[in-house]
């Protein structure tokens, strides 16, 4: 595959077994931006015939979707020579394979790169680090006509490798259209077991031949990344299961009770939801979920594929132990434009990359002295634990995100303010196609923006989506939320820089043994159910997101400059400082998507003095 003299834009083909990818890349940037994509519905797999040939009426539509995407190509200043094709599993195993190639090359002028199964791997497990930050854990894309696994170790020490993948990237024939045919001719529950044994045994072998580094494995085992449409159709399953807590989903949903984030990327699932999900689904009739079952971003198609997806699940929850999985939006298309990238870009982060390329494009943009002044503030104000890389809330990458973003929303109505910072990170809102950020970091910058605004918003979502931050998470997110808005009250057009100017700052006092973490007594006719976590935040264990070690209580002292001072001492800004300390610990909106209360703790007291 030619790609040194490949610029931008350029257009990206990735014809796989159970459908066909176009998209326009508009830079090779690390959020991987994209002008225009579309996905034309064709089932390569599932078209050939017995002797494994692609029908001339498929190729037809094949080379006609080819030919939209090349006009639209031309509408986009897309060079005709900038554009490649890479095909997989499905044209891999086709008998007539060459003269299918043949046809489109005639068709359009491009030739086809038909990737070996340990390059469809590589490329597989490139497409997982373009949509996520970093990544380490075994890495699963399941297509229609195979499954691939890997895996994959960045790391953004300039002394090591940006990336490790295995050595022996694996691809197996069991995609999720591939595995509904082997399973649609079982005519017993024998021959289903027996392919269930064939799949346990080729994953065993993958297992052997991956030589998983010891490092990626903890005591409760792998995080492991899945990608591809037979994996991702679980991942939309468990957000309709989630949302009504019933494993079938009702023909007619409750409109009140849906996911909040209905973004597959960096959703994320347990392996005791991901085995009830699959064992549940592994042998339910296709034909009848294809009828009955309506999900959102689930297909008649696909949801004919769902117990296939959910069997080979099965198989692999058994031969290798998984603690986490995470859901990828990468894919083929996603894994060539990252391996273009060069490494200075590969390191950067796609958050920060992509939330910088989109305020570059508002007039309310910060500057870097003020970026620089408010991020010292507030880092002055936390205690340092809050700010490391190893922190569960990611503040070390979501506070410059967030300050990023303060300003976009001043100059909108008062009312509304609130309410379109908090959509901005939310699949409603700009930032919805931003990669790098699982769900609850996600909600996470959505409530430090929605604090930074004033506080709770008007809207249905809004406590579903604290759920998923936890309560110790929504303390700390209230109070840098509201920091934020003191600095921004103390000098609007100047933010940061006028409250240095101003002389008022800030004194940390960290003594845990003076600080009692204050928790809201229960009220007694709340649920019964509220002493339980319901908030843990992309379903990981509270021991894991919320030890206590990890939020640390804090005493900010607020001192006055010694003479007057307009800036600080006019009302507005006083009320503002004044009543701090109360807006940092009030409960009143502190409840989960079924309104009972979250039992936020007090991690942080305000005093006020003056010099």
């Amino acid at each position: 595959m030619t790609t040194e003299d490949l610029k931008a834009p350029f257009g990206v083909i990735d014809m796989g077994s159970n459908g066909i990818r176009f998209g326009i890349v508009t830079a090779l940037s690390r959020h991987l931006p994209v002008a225009y994509e579309e996905r034309a519905p064709i089932s390569l797999l599932e078209a050939l015939d017995d002797q494994y040939r692609i029908p001339s009426e498929v190729m037809d539509q094949v080379i006609t979707s080819f030919l939209r995407f090349k006009a639209l190509c031309q509408d986009a200043r897309v060079e005709p020579n900038n554009v490649r094709v890479i095909a997989t599993e499905a044209t891999r195993i086709a008998s007539n394979s060459k003269d299918f190639i043949q046809r489109i090359h005639d068709a359009t002028g491009w030739s086809v790169t038909l990737l070996s199964k340990q390059e469809e791997a590589l490329i597989s497990a490139s497409g997982i680090v373009g949509s996520f930050h970093e990544v380490n854990g075994l890495t699963m894309d399941l297509g229609g006509g195979s499954v691939e696994i890997s895996y994959v170790m960045t790391s953004n020490d300039p002394l090591e490798p940006h990336i490790r993948v295995s050595p022996n990237p694996v691809s197996l024939p069991y995609g999720a259209a591939a595995l509904k045919k082997r399973l649609a001719i079982c005519t017993s529950n024998e021959e289903i077991e027996s392919l269930y044994q064939e799949i346990v045994s080729k994953l065993t072998t993958a297992l052997e031949l991956a030589q998983l580094p010891p490092s990626l494995s903890t005591k409760d085992g792998y995080k492991v990344y899945m990608s591809g449409g037979g994996f991702r159709c679980l991942g939309y399953l468990s957000m309709a299961v989630k949302a009504q807590d019933s494993l079938a989903p009702r023909k007619r949903p409750n409109r009140k009770q849906v996911y909040p984030i209905p973004i597959i990327n960096g959703y994320t699932m347990t392996t005791d939801e991901l085995r009830y999900l699959s064992e549940f689904y592994s042998r339910k009739d296709p034909q009848v979920l294809m009828k009955k079952l309506k999900v959102f971003r689930i297909s008649k198609r696909r949801a004919s594929m769902i117990p296939a997806s959910c069997f080979l699940m099965c198989a692999i929850l058994q031969v290798f132990q998984i603690r986490q999985a995470y859901f990828s939006e990468g894919g083929v298309r996603q894994g060539f434009c990252y391996q273009l990238l060069p490494i200075k870009e590969k390191r950067k982060d796609p958050l920060l990359e992509g939330v910088k390329a989109y305020t570059s494009q508002s007039h309310y943009a910060l500057d870097s002295l003020e970026f620089d002044s408010i991020f010292a503030i507030l880092a002055n104000a936390l205690p340092e634990i809050y700010l490391s890389p190893t922190h569960p809330l990611q503040l070390h990458r979501l506070l410059p995100a967030a300050i990023h973003l303060s300003n976009l929303t001043s100059h909108y109505p008062k009312e509304t303010r609130a309410f379109v910072s908090f959509h901005m990170p939310l699949a409603s809102g700009p930032l919805a196609n931003v990669p790098g950020l699982t769900h609850r970091e996600r909600a996470i910058l959505s409530i430090l923006l929605t604090y930074r605004q004033g506080g709770s918003v008007p809207d249905p979502i809004f406590y579903s989506v604290q759920g998923l931050v936890g309560r110790k998470g929504i303390s700390v997110c209230k109070y840098v939320g509201r920091l934020m808005e003191l600095v921004f009250a103390v000098s609007p057009l100047q933010p940061g820089i006028g409250l240095i100017k101003s002389g008022l700052s800030f004194t940390t006092i960290q003594d845990d043994s003076t600080l009692p973490i204050e928790e809201e007594e229960e009220d007694s006719s709340s649920n019964s159910e509220d002493d339980e976590d319901d908030n843990e935040g992309d379903n990981i264990s509270v021991k894991e997101v919320e030890q206590v070690d990890d939020y640390p209580t804090m005493q900010l002292r607020i001192t006055l400059p010694q003479t007057h001072s307009p800036l600080i001492d006019s009302p507005a800004v006083m009320a503002v400082i004044e009543s701090l300390d109360k807006k940092v610990n009030t409960k009143k909106f502190d409840m989960d998507e079924d309104r009972r209360r979250l039992n936020c703790p007090n991690l942080f007291s305000i005093d006020i003095v003056r010099k």
